[in-house]
């Protein structure tokens, strides 16, 4: 089977409107049920921009193997934050004081509200490694690599509102943590920061 450079364009678009929409749907967590990100949450979505940023790319200025690199690191990265806060919340019957497991949950609670019966972070583990699956098999297709301007106005069209939405979502993103956080430290338990809502 062979990709065509149009093909990988609208592949990599349904991967950014994906990557968008995850993130809408953690503001959407964030805003209706009043739960702000943790600092690792926050990680999480730096990594999930960076995977839309390397897709945009591909939509944008056509398939590279070097943007398939940006959503590559950028998932791998985000993977191995996620997996570190699903393994702090994995034994939620752990006695901190004393370093042994106990009846009662007393330490370690799941952070957050669960979507589907998963924490966000498990489905940061999950999309991060659909994401490193996919991007490494539609690599194996060379054809899109050929350098190719897109062939209808659709595709142009789409690059467009790809981009438009991912420079709207990178800024949202970018002042809402500034909010929470301010110049400082982000607080690690998702708390309101000094700057809003204290």
């Amino acid at each position: 089977m062979r990709l065509s450079p149009d093909l990988a364009r609208t592949l990599n678009f349904l991967g950014l409107m994906g990557m968008i929409g995850v993130l809408i749907g953690a503001y959407y967590m964030q805003f209706a049920y009043r739960e702000l990100p943790c600092t690792l949450c926050l990680l999480q979505r730096l990594a999930m921009v960076a995977v839309a940023y390397g897709a945009a790319m591909n939509v944008v200025l056509g398939p590279d193997p070097r943007h398939y690199g940006v959503c590559l690191v950028s998932a791998v990265f985000g993977g191995a934050i996620a997996i570190r806060q699903s393994l702090l919340h994995i034994n939620p019957y752990f006695d901190k004081s004393t370093g042994m497991p106990t009846l009662e949950a007393t330490a370690n609670p799941g952070f957050g509200s669960p979507i589907f019966g998963y924490h966000m972070y498990t489905w940061g583990v999950l999309i991060f490694g659909t994401v490193i699956l996919i991007v490494g098999l539609v690599q194996l297709f060379k054809g899109q690599f050929e350098k190719a301007e897109p062939s209808t106005d659709s595709l142009r069209t789409m690059a467009m509102i790809g981009a438009g939405l991912f420079f709207t979502v990178s800024a949202v993103e970018t002042v809402t943590v500034f909010l929470e956080c301010g110049p400082g430290d982000c607080p690690n338990d998702g708390g309101w920061n000094w700057w809003i809502l204290r």
